[in-house]
């Protein structure tokens, strides 16, 4: 059964590039501009780029998947044969730049939850998310702390890059500190230079010559890379495409055989008696009322990737509690979702989710729509 999952997945993963328009190039993902207030937190503004992030790392490095920002994901996804890439890519909502407004970091990661490779950066100005930075493995950024970024490139064999940048006051600017670069020194080609400025620029005449032997020059860049230093990430394997954590959402599914121990106490619903039918256990953190179980049929899909179905409800509950689960007999009929699930929050909203499978691993979403 597991081995249907996994090949469902994938007809799934397929049809989310196409449900969700990745083909579409797009030079800014950010929301409306709106007025933010400082204590608002980050996840909400930084929503729809983050959504791009985890699309882009569940479908893998498609060479069609693009906004701005994500060369260095894209890049990496090509080595990650044998891995799970959700666990490979993280991010960190802070503000680095002190001016009281988050700062969007996603980065590589390792199993200590933890990386020094900064893909890419975002602030917001106006309450419009901007791409601050963007780096890639010949473009690389690594953190330095407090918004802070050593910087390290290449032009080829003989042109070299490294040096250091800061983000502006307003986190929506790199500004450059110093910036190191190797040249030719004449047309002969024959010599290669050392030189320095302030000002970003690949440029031998508007930068310092310096007086440096080849290990001195490398010493600097040595020093500075010591300086780097470690960023907490969440892993993109704890968010889901609703903005939030999947850990933090109340209501959680898994496949009943998929269970460990004893089950729950639960309630019982037949959606359908087909022969490829499977149980699925849906489970509260915390309680939530008016709990259905809905049919759903596709009604839309509009430009910016956005879904909308028409529901039909099944089975109703008046809650769903911790103390009391409830198992649903469903089949996965086709790669469109057919059966979704809604209910009411602790704040008094009716939130929907359709229930799909994972491409990457055959395990059970819950896609807000």
């Amino acid at each position: 059964m597991k081995g249907k999952r996994v090949l469902f997945g994938v007809c799934c993963m397929v049809c989310t590039m196409l449900v969700l328009g990745c083909g579409a190039e797009k030079e800014n993902v950010g929301l409306p501009a709106v007025d933010m207030p400082e204590e608002m937190g980050g996840t909400e503004i930084y929503k729809d780029i983050l959504d791009e992030f985890y699309i882009l790392i569940v479908n893998g490095a498609e060479e069609d998947i693009y906004f701005e920002g994500s060369d260095g994901v894209s890049e990496a996804l090509w080595a990650m044969e044998g891995k799970n890439p959700l666990n490979c890519f993280g991010y960190s909502i802070k503000d680095i730049s002190g001016d009281g407004i988050p700062e969007l970091l996603v980065g590589a990661m390792d199993n200590s939850h933890s990386g020094k490779e900064i893909y890419a950066v975002y602030s917001c100005q106006n309450g419009t998310p901007i791409c601050t930075l963007s780096g890639w493995s010949r473009s690389a950024y690594t953190s330095m702390g407090e918004g802070r970024f050593f910087y390290h490139g290449s032009n080829g064999a003989m042109y070299s890059i490294f040096g250091t940048y800061a983000l502006s006051p307003d986190g929506t600017s790199l500004i450059c500190e110093d910036y190191y670069f190797t040249c030719e020194k004449d047309e002969s080609f024959s010599e290669v230079g050392f030189y320095h400025n302030t000002s970003g620029e690949w440029d031998k005449d508007a930068s310092e010559e310096l007086n440096l032997s080849e290990e001195e020059f490398w010493k600097i860049q040595n020093d500075l890379a010591k300086q780097t230093e470690r960023v907490e990430l969440t892993p993109f394997s704890s968010y889901g495409v609703t903005g939030e954590s999947t850990a933090e959402l109340p209501v959680t599914a898994i496949f009943a055989s998929d269970a460990e121990g004893d089950l729950p106490a639960y309630d019982e619903f037949i959606a359908d008696t087909d022969e490829s039918q499977e149980k699925i256990l849906f489970m509260a953190h915390s309680t939530v009322k008016d709990f259905q179980v809905l049919s759903l049929s596709l009604e839309d899909v509009d430009e910016n990737g956005k879904v909308t179905f028409s529901t039909e409800k099944l089975y109703a509950l008046d809650a769903l509690t911790p103390e009391r689960s409830l198992m649903v007999g469903m089949t996965m009929y086709g790669t469109i979702p057919n059966y979704g699930i809604s209910y009411v929050d602790e704040n008094g909203v009716t939130r929907r989710f359709a229930v799909e499978i994972s491409g990457m691993d055959g395990s059970l979403i819950l896609q807000e729509f």
